[in-house]
């Protein structure tokens, strides 16, 4: 594989680099950490006009259909900006699962106002558990006439504040821990019964706790077949765990960056800070864990646009970039010293959202599960060259 970008990638890179260059500094950052919704309306429609709302959308419905390594290269530089935006959850995660799992009418329904950036969807399958793994969903979606009756608290739903449509991962046979009995509902997020609760975070960004009582679905707002979404919900997953792998590295090298330019520069005792073995130590592990993680992430893209079996890789991926953007986060925020922990600070924004980045889509526990049995339950392993 050449891990070389093409001449359209590098294209596309530079001219997400621009934009958030211009748009995206870290005034705004902090502003929309204060607003309404966590994002800009107008930049979620220059977003879309610029046609990286449907990227890796199909094209039969509105989407550019560029891949996954495309859709990484793109992630790697919002993440760089840490941009607010509700790109993973609507573009990515709710756009795949719509492409893999919905209906005719549904996809020429929903995919085209992704790409244009006419609707906000969050995704609301995690409940009051700390494990990400989908049997651990209790979340329950009882038949009722010609549709289902959805009762229950979702948390960590990003952006809900603001969606128009909540995807919701509910449990319609079987029981907990089984990954079998659950499917995907499209719910309008103004309906009778739905309450939504900001929940605080260290990183201020926009979380929410979603109640659902007594919410009347209908049959139609059904996202594939019923009692089987872990199907197409795996896979979607997979796609969004490297888009959120390429976020955190690119916020990893930009933190990164900003640490080596400060240690340069800052003078105590006589000589830059940057030349005390511990902070070159520092710096040094830093970089080459980033430059893996970034490798791996692209390696697991490229592989995943050639349709092979990635699940294991993609594992790895966003275990190791978890750990990586949560030490960098940490330790790049020391090198500044006791102003890398001030508010007024840029690296704060960093420092902020390290541990929540380690911990979105799954912590590293879950990923590890899923490498370790890929290495051990399997007689051959998938390795590519």
């Amino acid at each position: 594989m050449d891990m070389k970008l093409t001449e359209e990638q590098s294209q596309l890179q530079e001219a997400v680099r621009r934009f958030m260059d211009d748009n995206c500094g870290m005034d705004f950052v902090r502003e929309m950490e204060a607003s309404e919704f966590g994002f800009s309306r107008t930049m979620w429609k220059e977003m879309a006009d610029l046609g990286w709302l449907g990227l890796d959308l199909p094209d039969q419905w509105g989407g550019l259909e560029l891949g996954v390594v495309n859709l990484a290269i793109l992630m790697k530089e919002l993440g760089r900006h840490i941009c607010p935006t509700p790109m993973l959850s609507t573009a990515v995660i709710a756009g795949e699962a719509i492409a893999r799992a919905g209906s005719d009418e549904q996809r020429s329904q929903y995919l085209p106002q992704i790409a244009d950036g006419e609707i906000v969807i969050a995704f609301a399958m995690q409940e009051f558990n700390r494990k990400f793994h989908p049997g651990a969903i209790k979340f329950e979606a009882r038949a009722s006439g010609d549709g289902h009756v959805l009762s229950g608290t979702k948390m960590f739903v990003e952006y809900a504040g603001a969606a128009d449509q909540l995807l919701v991962v509910a449990r319609t046979s079987q029981t907990a821990p089984s990954t079998n009995g659950l499917t995907m509902f499209l719910v309008d997020a103004d309906s009778d019964g739905i309450e939504s609760i900001r929940t605080p975070t260290m990183a201020r960004d926009h979380h929410y706790e979603v109640r659902f009582d007594g919410v009347q679905v209908p049959k139609e707002r059904i996202l594939g077949p019923l009692d089987d979404a872990w199907a197409n919900l795996e896979p979607t997953l997979h796609k969004a765990a490297i888009a959120f792998a390429a976020f955190t590295n690119g916020a990893s090298f930009e933190l990164h960056e900003q640490s080596t330019e400060f240690a340069k520069n800052r003078v105590q005792f006589g000589r830059p800070i940057g030349q005390m073995q511990s902070v070159q130590g520092n710096l040094a592990q830093l970089i080459m864990e980033i430059l893996g993680s970034d490798m791996l992430t692209l390696f697991t893209a490229y592989h995943m646009d050639q349709g092979r079996p990635v699940r294991g890789y993609v594992a790895k991926a966003k275990a190791f970039s978890a750990e990586t953007v949560a030490r960098t986060m940490d330790i790049g925020s020391q090198i500044f010293g006791g102003m890398g922990y001030m508010e007024e600070q840029d690296s704060t924004l960093y420092l902020r959202r390290g541990k929540q980045y380690e911990l979105m889509l799954g912590g590293t526990d879950y990923w590890y599960e899923i490498a370790a049995a890929e290495v051990i339950d399997t007689d051959d392993p998938v390795l590519f060259t």
